[in-house]
């Protein structure tokens, strides 16, 4: 058997066009100048895993031949089968392909098979057309060998966004494949999801096996069911969708009131079989989704004639009317190459396939030299095929991309629209999509919350939840009877919007959650949730991202964040408050100097002054008697008038006097200046504690220890951030554990009320403390960390977006505020 040289004329503009390169056309020059003489067969190489690709592939290239769509060329080609997984078989079995002297590879099949076995077609520069690989991450970019026969799955991504959004759905789950087809398929449909504000509850996966009855997908349903979403996009392959939708059914999730919206991986693959006398399973029926055409090529009609024509013994899959439009695209690789085979012949171009070596056994490979050659002509391809025109993008990728909306009834896929990139979504006018159990409708999102009754876990915190075992007249309470409060009426109120009952207890160790490093588990509240001991915490559980990580909280039902308080300054009433400002020595001292400059004006006008011998009045030498108050109490008298700042009727009359009286009267001044200074600074001056008015400030000082409650979240926040200067604040106590950590809010108001000590804690129950008596107690500085207190529930709980809408609603209406009121 010989090999063929396809000889070209290198002066052909269009053929220096479709090089592209000068480093092409010297190449093909060279060849040219050697004048290879042309044969007559032409071989390419094919991997498949599935019988049903193999007869594609081989009545293709029977058809090439029968209608000489490649002048004076025989096609084959060389074919090796392994299993799904076994990636490390199909790369040898590539290396062995390669050294048959083959001018492309046709396969795999799937995605993450195409990713294992591309460095073959990589180094050795040989063409490789994948008729399946969806994955949007195999562009020419990272696989410049690489050319794909069907639409990325960003593409697909589109189709399943307008048809989710056409029936105005807006809560979905996601059951995924855990492979490169799975985990990249739907990246660019979360990503629109989430800029349209639909919720996306869930994304589950589960690991392909060589047998898709081995697939274990149960708990996965299980958390899907519990969302409350009853839109369910599947992405996968048919294979596995199959087992999947029987586990479903099992469920009571196939019937009516579900959705299933399936990607081109299941409607393109006929591998959902029928049932008894041909029928589809029930629990199969309502499927809907793209799928690509099958046959609406030029080449469509005549394959599809010669295929349901073929003996199925000889070709697995064949000998039906129908073919899948992903079978259909292995007919399309080989018309493709054939194409392109075409165009070289016709073009005289020379192409000369060789025996290439991978080096498995130690040697050096060489890339095959006319690979670059191939490959261009293989990417200008243009021409039609079984699915449809084929054509490729820059990226390697099948351009127009096209799909029909299909619906799987009860004897099979019907078509009830169309999707492309100009004219988007199109559904049939007269053709009603039936989804599961035959409902023409489907409610996005339903949960069973009104039927449900509900085991709540709770914990004592004054005035949020407040536990008795008697009421004010002694009377025994039991049951929920036991517990009042905010949350606990706020949980009634619930009850009564959403309908569902309820039945209550205290947790058993008194926490509300942490989590032991050394046991892997929560305790408190947490811990039941997650354990499923309880359906839902209803308590003043802070939220924060370490819960949110093993369960789902409500929207914020109170407002808090961490503050600290300390007690009061100590002020002491007393009537002798005005003679705070002067210490006692300092007011002895004024009394006693008042007393002294008394005695001396009265002694020293005394003996200035002269007596009258008859009348034994006070006269003066010049000026006749003086008034009887000018004797010796009168100046001692008005000395110690000065203090109170009255003036005196008279002046002292001796020279000594007046000046006694002149320092005296300065020194009054100063000392009542001062005085009034003092006293004004001692009845707004703030006491040393009231110098703290942040966290920043108990870092600069030490009259006074700081802590928190060790079983709450918020110490677990001291310890784990980084900010500053919370960061400080939790060294400081983790260093001081054993004197400033307490173990719940009370013991810690207790050392607060006792102590220089101040206690950070969450503010709502801080607030709730310093307006109780004995009011001794105040809270400091702003709120941090401000979060909120929400309802805990498991992990994908159906009912959160429930207990949401009536949080909102009882904003809305006042009722929290009440409830804030009265407690």
């Amino acid at each position: 058997m010989t090999y063929s040289s396809l000889k070209f004329c290198v002066g052909s503009p269009k053929v220096r066009t479709m090089l592209g390169g000068s480093c092409e056309v010297a190449l093909l020059l060279l060849l040219a100048a050697f004048g290879i003489v042309a044969g007559t067969t032409v071989r390419f190489g094919a991997l498949t895993d599935d019988p049903e690709d193999s007869s594609a592939l081989r009545l293709a290239v029977e058809y090439v031949n029968e209608n000489s769509l490649v002048p004076s060329v025989t096609l084959e080609y060389t074919e090796n089968s392994t299993s799904t997984l076994a990636f490390f078989d199909m790369i040898r079995q590539g290396c062995v392909q390669a050294s048959k002297s083959i001018v492309a590879v046709i396969g795999p099949r799937l995605s993450s098979q195409v990713k294992a076995t591309s460095p073959v077609s990589l180094g050795l520069s040989l063409p490789q057309i994948a008729p399946d690989a969806t994955d949007p991450t195999l562009d020419n970019h990272v696989y410049p060998m690489l050319l794909r026969m069907s639409w990325p799955d960003s593409v697909l991504s589109l189709t399943l966004v307008d048809l989710v959004e056409h029936f105005g759905w807006d809560h979905v789950s996601i059951f995924i494949s855990n492979d490169d087809y799975g985990t990249h398929g739907l990246v660019e449909f979360q990503l629109i999801a989430g800029q349209k504000g639909w919720r996306v509850h869930t994304m589950q996966s589960f690991d392909p096996t060589e047998d898709p009855a081995d697939i274990d997908v149960t708990s996965q349903l299980h958390v899907i069911k519990n969302t409350g979403a009853r839109i369910i996009v599947l992405h996968c392959l048919a294979s596995y969708a199959q087992q999947v939708l029987h586990r479903a059914s099992l469920l009571g999730m196939t019937g009516t009131g579900w959705a299933w919206v399936v990607s081109d991986g299941i409607t393109g693959l006929n591998a959902l079989g029928g049932g008894g006398n041909g029928t589809v399973p029930e629990y199969l029926r309502g499927l809907v989704g793209p799928r690509p055409p099958a046959s609406n090529g030029s080449h469509g009609e005549a394959f599809l004639q010669k295929w349901s024509s073929a003996d199925p013994v000889a070709y697995p899959g064949a000998g039906t009317d129908v073919i899948g439009p992903y079978t259909a695209r292995w007919a399309d690789a080989v018309l493709a190459l054939a194409d392109a085979l075409r165009n070289a012949t016709e073009h005289s171009v020379t192409i000369t396939p060789q025996p290439l070596d991978c080096a498995c056994a130690g040697g050096e490979s060489q890339p095959w030299s006319d690979g670059p050659t191939m490959l261009q002509f293989i990417k200008q391809v243009d021409t039609g095929g079984v699915t449809g025109p084929i054509r490729f993008t820059s990226a390697g990728a099948r351009a127009d991309a096209k799909y029909h909306i299909v619906n799987l009834r009860e004897d099979g896929w019907q078509t009830v629209g169309s999707w492309d990139l100009q004219g988007r979504l199109t559904l049939l006018p007269g053709e009603e999509v039936r989804f599961s159990g035959g409902a023409a409708e489907v409610v996005p999102f339903v949960t069973d919350l009104s039927t449900r009754h509900l085991r709540v876990v709770t914990i004592a915190a004054p005035g949020f939840v407040e536990v008795s075992d008697a009421d004010q007249e002694g009377n025994v309470l039991t049951g929920n009877d036991r517990f009042k409060g905010f949350c606990m009426d706020l949980l009634a109120w619930m009850s009564s919007e959403l309908g569902f009952t309820y039945e209550l207890y205290a947790v058993a160790d008194g926490e509300y959650g942490r989590y032991r490093e050394g046991t892997g588990a929560w305790t408190g509240m947490v811990g039941d949730v997650v354990e499923g001991t309880a359906d839902i915490a209803v308590a003043i559980v802070s939220i924060n991202s370490r819960r949110q990580e093993v369960g789902d909280f409500t929207l914020p039902f109170y407002a808090n964040g961490i503050t600290f308080a300390m007690r009061k300054s100590q002020s002491t009433k007393s009537n002798w408050g005005f003679v705070r400002p002067f210490e006692g020595t300092l007011w002895a001292t004024i009394l006693m100097t008042a007393v002294a400059v008394a005695i001396f004006q009265g002694v020293a006008n005394c003996v200035t002054k002269q007596r009258d011998p008859e009348t034994k009045e006070y006269v003066h030498p010049e000026r006749g008697t003086l008034a009887a108050e000018a004797g010796f109490w009168g100046h001692a008298w008005e000395s110690l008038v000065v203090l109170v700042q009255l003036s005196p009727d008279f002046l002292p009359r001796s020279l000594s006097g007046r000046i006694v009286t002149f320092f005296w009267c300065i020194g009054v001044l100063v000392a009542t200046s001062t005085y009034t200074a003092n006293l004004a600074a001692f009845l707004t001056v703030s006491s040393a504690e009231s110098s703290i008015n942040s966290p920043e400030d108990l870092l600069t000082q030490t009259d006074y220890t700081y802590g928190a409650v060790e079983p709450y979240s918020s110490y677990t926040q001291f310890q784990t951030t980084a900010a500053e200067p919370y960061h400080s604040l939790g060294l400081y106590m983790q260093a001081n554990k054993d004197s400033v950590l307490v173990q719940s809010v009370a013991e810690g108001l207790e050392k607060a009320r006792a102590e220089n000590y101040a206690l950070f804690t969450d503010s709502a129950e801080l607030d709730y403390a310093v307006s109780r008596r004995p009011c001794t107690l105040k809270t400091v500085g702003r709120l941090f960390w401000q979060t909120g207190f929400g309802f805990f529930l498991p992990k994908d709980s159906p009912y959160v977006v429930e207990f949401n809408r009536a949080i909102l609603r009882a904003e809305e209406q006042g009722v929290t505020g009440e409830l804030d009121h009265k407690w």
